[in-house]
């Protein structure tokens, strides 16, 4: 008996889709939240960084325990709350915690700059990306389909390498920019400008990703 491949890729998507957008929540948006509702409480800007750590910690705790092992995010995830409690624990300078905002977007610049060398050496990371991706949507044969298009299609080739190099061109600029915000900006104003700056140009580049896709017919 045939099991229908779609429902369970389509499902295997929806679940990708929602860990990623709870992880923006739990992990971003209510440390800032908490954040500026402490500053407004009069808490000071230490003990206000310090609780977006403490409060994204049980989220973290939870997809471990949940997935039974410590993916990607995770690490991320962790290592940025170790980072912050060393600095606590070295310095009660705000600035000098504020520092790991900037931990997040220097590992995101390396994904990028990775991305960039696999333009010019071997295949290039959307590839492999694409494959994942294409393997939830379709299943394993659509994904080895899409995947093969890779040895007869040159327009295929000369997309993924132009798509690859933009998503490592903005990552590895925005890692750029965050860094020098964290250190020139008030402390007050680094959360939601670094965090608005990251969402604005995280959404330009899917904009110009989908659009791009569907021009070069590249979609997984």
């Amino acid at each position: 008996m045939m099991i229908d491949e779609k429902p369970v890729a389509d499902a295997g998507l929806r679940r990708v889709v929602r860990a990623n957008v709870l992880a923006v929540v739990f992990e971003v948006v209510v440390p800032m939240v908490l954040f500026y509702g402490l500053r407004a409480a009069g808490v000071s800007q230490w003990w206000a960084l310090m609780a977006g750590v403490l409060v994204a910690a049980p989220y973290v705790a939870w997809t471990v325990v949940r997935n039974r092992r410590v993916d990607l995010v995770a690490l991320v995830a962790i290592s940025v709350m170790v980072l912050s409690v060393v600095l606590g624990l070295l310095s009660d300078d705000p600035r000098t915690l504020a520092i790991r905002e900037g931990w997040t977007a220097a590992l995101g610049g390396l994904f990028g700059a990775w991305m960039l060398v696999t333009v010019f050496v071997g295949r290039p990371a959307q590839l492999t990306l694409g494959r994942t991706i294409a393997e939830l949507k379709r299943g394993a044969e659509g994904a080895a389909a899409w995947a093969g298009r890779w040895d007869t299609d040159a327009r295929f080739r000369r997309g993924l390498r132009i798509n690859t190099a933009a998503w490592g061109a903005v990552l590895l600029a925005g890692a750029v920019a965050h860094v020098v915000l964290v250190y020139v900006l008030p402390i007050d104003l680094i959360s939601v400008v670094t965090t608005v700056v990251w969402f604005a140009s995280l959404a330009g580049l899917i904009v110009w990703h989908v659009w791009y896709l569907r021009k070069e017919n590249l979609d997984a």
